[in-house]
């Protein structure tokens, strides 16, 4: 089983140039883990309840990353996934993960600033219960029965580094149909260290989810939402 802290606490940089990123974190001596494949399923109510407040209930699976150019449409890519994450024979281990809503009155707590300063919200802060299952089949079949449906698919790539000189923050460089982020968690101060060691400033701290990028970047291209996937046709 995977221990985390109780609390989230994390942020998204948008990145210009994967290559470019990759290059200054090697520059500044980080070492990087493997790359995966992540594909997630969003599960939640036919009504939206869970959506509606901000909370996030997640089934993960990972695999070794391998690039290559999107071919498939959004239907065929939808049939990928679910015969990797739910295989009709077998089992496949899957990493669930439940996100309480975000967090403002113990924000200041946090981060040792008075909700109205300057930093004292520029951080995503959630409530996270993280576990892994050895059979998502089984594990679906029980969210099905409490009354959960399939929300929303979203793929990435990602890669995660470690600083030596910042040993409590983890990096994460993800390439998705949104665009490429790092995705820093940790403690705040490690956080604020890493994004200074980057290049970044904080006001370039994003907080959203991929979901909420996602449907930002669709409308920016005057197209409808759906799922966030490595598909030719969406």
């Amino acid at each position: 089983m995977r221990h985390h802290p109780a609390n989230e606490i994390e942020i998204k940089l948008a990145v210009a140039d994967a290559g470019a990123m990759r290059r200054r974190l090697r520059e500044l001596g980080a070492r990087a883990g493997r790359a995966v494949h992540e594909a997630n399923l969003l599960f939640d109510t036919p009504d939206g309840s869970l959506r509606s407040r901000e909370v996030l209930l997640r089934v993960r699976v990972e695999r070794p990353a391998r690039r290559s150019t999107p071919s498939s449409t959004r239907e065929e890519r939808v049939a990928a996934l679910e015969a990797w994450m739910f295989p009709a024979r077998g089992s496949q281990r899957a990493i669930i993960t439940f996100k309480g809503p975000p967090l403002g009155g113990n924000a200041a707590q946090l981060t040792g600033k008075q909700p109205d300063s300057p930093g004292a919200s520029g951080y995503k802060i959630r409530r996270e219960v993280e576990f892994e299952v050895s059979d998502s089949v089984r594990f679906r079949e029980l969210l099905a029965a409490l009354g959960y449906r399939p929300a929303f698919y979203y793929e990435k790539l990602r890669t995660t580094y470690r600083l030596r000189r910042i040993r409590d923050l983890v990096i994460s460089l993800d390439e998705t149909p949104a665009g490429n982020y790092l995705e820093l968690e940790g403690p705040i101060r490690a956080i604020d260290r890493g994004r200074a060691a980057l290049g970044y400033k904080p006001e370039d701290a994003i907080l959203l989810s991929y979901g909420a990028l996602f449907a930002a970047h669709r409308r920016a291209a005057g197209l409808p939402m759906t799922d966030m996937l490595f598909a030719k046709r969406l």
